[in-house]
């Protein structure tokens, strides 16, 4: 499992959006064993609240922040409450995101809508708002000459594997992790001359409760499996052999945000025991 280098984000401030659980919580803690003071940005409230004394063990300041990322006032008053409490946002890790599997067939605009609602509305507008603030953070002459002389802010947006290609049994989540990929090129590109780095990571497995639901919809009510056969199955099929922790996942994550990834931008990598090869 991989181990939380002490002190890589010391005196940094992350937003870590859907953090009240799974991957997401799993970050936050990484995170917070790095030295970082990290906002635990999530749609449930008792889960914020939870994750955010549990970081407290770890000596560093952590706020819980109800939001739905898809309420863009609401993200617009975290990052100005945010500011107001910290200072500053170094670090942004837009986690959050909505998987409903389901047959093509039976997708509707009334399930459709709530996927994009999320994973990409509220994930760019979460990151857009960010990113203001990333820049307003600069010193005018740095804006002025166009080239800043180190890296102002990192951005992690979270694709899937299921972004490299199609799901008949998830098709509106498959094109949301698709459009997070363009999302992250469009904002690297934009935001390059600020130094500003914007990145992605391509998940694969990693049983979470989104995880079990996908095995109910893939292997019980698809394939008639018992529950967690499909599961064993999927991840009898990964190269490596085992499913992801949260913390493999964090371990990429606290990569592309440390300064060990100032040369890296508009990066979409997998991060999935060798599913996706590309």
């Amino acid at each position: 499992m991989p181990t939380p280098s002490a002190n890589r984000h010391q005196g940094k401030v992350a937003i870590i959006t859907g953090s009240g659980q799974g991957i997401g919580r799993g970050i936050a803690r990484y995170f917070a064993q790095e030295g970082a003071q990290v906002v635990v940005a999530e749609f449930n409230k008792t889960n914020a609240e939870e994750v955010a004394h549990e970081l407290s063990a770890f000596g560093v300041e952590a706020l819980a922040y109800p939001v739905d990322v898809s309420d863009t006032e609401r993200v617009g008053q975290m990052v100005a409450d945010v500011v107001a409490q910290f200072g500053k946002i170094d670090m942004l890790v837009n986690n959050a995101g909505l998987s409903r599997p389901m047959p093509l067939f039976d997708l509707t605009p009334e399930s459709w809508e709530p996927i994009i609602k999320v994973n990409l509305n509220g994930l760019f507008f979460t990151l857009q708002t960010v990113a203001k603030q990333m820049v307003a953070q600069i010193p005018d002459e740095v804006k002025q000459a166009g080239r800043a002389p180190h890296s102002y802010g990192k951005i992690v947006n979270f694709s899937s594997v299921a972004g490299r290609s199609g799901r008949p049994y998830d098709a509106a989540y498959s094109a949301t992790k698709w459009g997070v990929i363009s999302i992250t090129q469009s904002a690297a590109t934009y935001l390059a001359p600020y130094n500003i780095n914007v990145n992605a990571v391509c998940p694969g497995l990693v049983p979470t409760p989104m995880w079990d639901n996908i095995d109910k919809v893939q292997g019980q009510k698809r394939q008639g499996l018992q529950p967690g056969e499909w599961m064993q199955k999927s991840i009898e099929a990964i190269p490596l052999k085992r499913a992801a922790t949260p913390e493999d996942i964090a371990a990429a994550v606290s990569f592309l945000c440390s300064s060990e990834a100032d040369y890296i931008t508009g990066q979409a990598l997998n991060v999935d025991g060798g599913i996706e090869m590309n």
